[in-house]
């Protein structure tokens, strides 16, 4: 069932009502239901899914029907239970033919005024007080050509007031003993019948009423109206209206479901006339269609067991999408070593598409997707297209780390067209501050040249020298506690001294776990401490290694406040080496399972998970071995 319509367009239905009331006499024979007819008058999709359909509706004597709950919209024969009724402005075409006659010019009263000046008075009402303000209404007024014995029209199609209103005042009828009615009449319905733009159509003849039998062809010219569904309407000229009169103008009116007026005055041709200010409102039905296939469709109206059909014609396309192109790259910079990423800037990178419609139907945009190196990356908030097909957008990359990223844009629209976007690559740089600059090596005394040295005591010290380094090589290792070499022939276990406790807030573990030439890993200690120190002399390191090329202060390994281990080279003699490539003067991040090498002891860097009960070992690494 239709909603109710609006407040103004019940105001037109019940001032239409009674303008019937009036405009037929009583005991006329008239049947409500007989009279009720229903026609689309338009159908617009422009706004698709959004369809509007236009109905005019007549009862008895042509006016509105009053009543809309009972009407029924369809589109391919499925009711649309969710449609809208609102009253709409298009105006109305009506023609006025003057039975300009030996008595056009008569006094019928003490006025003072002829019917000629009466009729005047009454068409100049209709244009001032009825006709639509905004130039909707067309008006045509037909009157005898010069001869009197054809049809000429005094105006044609006039939308302004004032021009009707000139037109009337100005005419100086010739006055023949009998016009020509019958081309005049046909003249009006031929002029009405080539029009289709679905205004309600209506002819009305000013006439006295007593020679209409011997001037028409009643069946001709009701067939004709009948046909093109143009009513006519009778107003009897003159003083009194005898029955005769009116006998003469219902074989006009009656079959083309028309009225008549006795117009003595004036003001006696306002019932009609607001008719017509009533027609030219119509109903407009709007609903959200159904229909996702191209072709021709059908929507339809009834109105009790009145029905009417339209189609229309459905093209509909998907919607294209543009990106403009963003910067290659994009900067993101923290103020601190250990900035999180997540608090990076910037964190979002703002983007614009266009959205085109080939169809020329735009329509909602129900989602939008971004699509991440292939990921999926849903927005939170659904942007909206502006009206000049601009679709703002805002690519989240606070959790994005250096790197290239291909990014997709993918949107579907209330249809359920999906459509994509060409890829963009961007690049992300991540900037930070540069660490803390390593503590500077000690200064080294110079050993004094060879030529001042005991020649007696030369080959005895290099002799000594010599077996320092073979023992010294079997002695590589690092330990927490005695911690045994894999094998006593290759190096000796480390001393090992350990940091305080200090274990990270997230429970994982940091080990380094001295490994053997075949790759094996022997002990291993936990680098509990924020900042652990690493070398040969007990009294400046955390940890002591005693292994050849091992500087007394060799390295450092510090915990950032975001769980991130950095090792610095702290300006060792034979350096410090990260997955064998050395360390400058800049530290470099430690990841899982890297290879440090410290003069000639290898050592293996690993995040361990925490042991899970007591005596256990300590649990899997957290990810997979390099």
């Amino acid at each position: 069932m239709i909603n109710r319509p609006t407040v103004k367009g019940l105001l037109f239905y019940i001032a239409a009502l009674g303008v019937l009331l009036l405009a037929r006499p009583v005991g006329a024979r008239q049947v409500q239901g007989e009279r009720t007819h229903v026609r689309i008058t338009a159908v617009d999709s422009a706004a698709f899914p959004t369809v509007k359909v236009r109905v005019l509706t007549t009862t008895a004597g042509s006016g509105p029907v009053e009543d809309l709950s009972r009407l029924v919209l369809r589109e391919n024969g499925v009711p649309i239970p969710e449609a809208t009724a609102a009253q709409t402005s298009v105006g109305v075409d009506v023609v006025l033919v003057i039975d300009a006659n030996a008595d056009f010019l008569l006094f019928d009263d003490n006025s003072g005024l002829s019917r000629r000046d009466q009729l005047a008075a009454g068409i100049a009402r209709f244009a001032e007080q009825f006709m639509n303000p905004d130039g909707l209404d067309r008006v045509s007024i037909i009157v005898p050509d010069e001869t009197g014995a054809g049809a000429a029209f005094l105006l044609t199609d006039a939308a302004r007031p004032g021009d009707v209103a000139a037109a009337i005042n100005t005419y100086n009828p010739v006055a023949p003993g009998a016009t020509p009615l019958q081309e005049m009449m046909t003249a009006a319905i031929e002029h009405l019948a080539g029009s289709e733009d679905g205004r309600f159509q209506a002819v009305l003849l000013y006439t006295d009423g007593a020679r209409l039998p011997r001037q028409l062809d009643y069946p001709t010219l009701v067939e004709a109206t009948q046909a093109a569904r143009i009513p006519i309407y009778v107003a009897i000229l003159g003083a009194d209206a005898s029955a005769e009169e009116i006998a003469n103008a219902t074989g006009l009116f009656d079959p083309t479901n028309g009225a008549y007026v006795h117009m003595p005055n004036p003001e006696a041709g306002d019932p009609i006339y607001a008719i017509f200010e009533a027609q030219g409102q119509q109903t407009e039905l709007s609903y959200q269609s159904a229909l996702r296939q191209n072709g021709t469709h059908q929507v339809s109206v009834s109105l009790g067991n009145v029905r009417d059909a339209a189609e229309f014609e459905l093209l509909l396309a998907a919607p294209e999408i543009t990106v403009e192109p963003p910067p290659s790259s994009v900067r993101r910079a923290g103020s601190a070593i250990d900035t999180p990423l997540a608090l990076l800037q910037p964190a979002v990178l703002p983007l614009t598409a266009r959205i085109n419609w080939p169809d020329g139907q735009p329509r909602q945009i129900v989602e939008v997707l971004f699509r991440v190196n292939d990921v999926a990356q849903p927005l939170a908030t659904l942007p909206v297209v502006d009206a000049g097909g601009s679709l703002p957008l805002a690519w989240d990359i606070s959790q994005s780390d250096a790197g290239v990223y291909r990014l997709e844009i993918e949107i579907v629209d209330e249809l359920g067209f999906r459509v994509a976007a060409e890829p963009l690559e961007i690049a992300i740089e991540v900037a930070r501050p540069s660490p803390p600059t390593p503590t500077p090596a000690p200064t080294r005394v110079p050993a004094p040249p060879l030529s001042k040295r005991l020649d007696g005591l030369l080959l005895p010290v290099l002799l000594i020298l010599a077996l320092a380094v073979v023992a010294g090589g079997a002695i590589v290792g690092l330990r927490r506690r005695a911690a045994k070499s894999p094998s006593a022939a290759e190096v000796a276990v480390p001393r090992i001294v350990p940091a305080a406790e200090s274990r990270p807030a997230d429970g994982h573990v940091a080990v380094l776990a001295w490994q053997a030439k075949d790759g094996s890993l022997g002990d291993q200690i936990e680098l509990t401490a924020a900042d652990v120190t690493l070398g040969c002399d007990p009294e400046a390191v955390d940890i002591i290694i005693e292994a050849p090329g091992i500087s007394r202060l060799h390295a450092r390994i510090r915990r950032t406040a975001t769980e991130e281990y950095w090792l610095y080279d702290e300006g060792s003699a034979a350096g410090t080496f990260l997955n064998y490539e050395r360390l400058a003067l800049a530290p470099k991040m430690l990841q899982h399972n890297d290879l440090v090498q410290l003069g000639q002891a290898t050592l293996r860097f690993r995040l361990e998970l925490p042991a899970q009960g007591e005596g256990e070992q300590v649990a899997q690494a957290t990810s997979n071995d390099r």
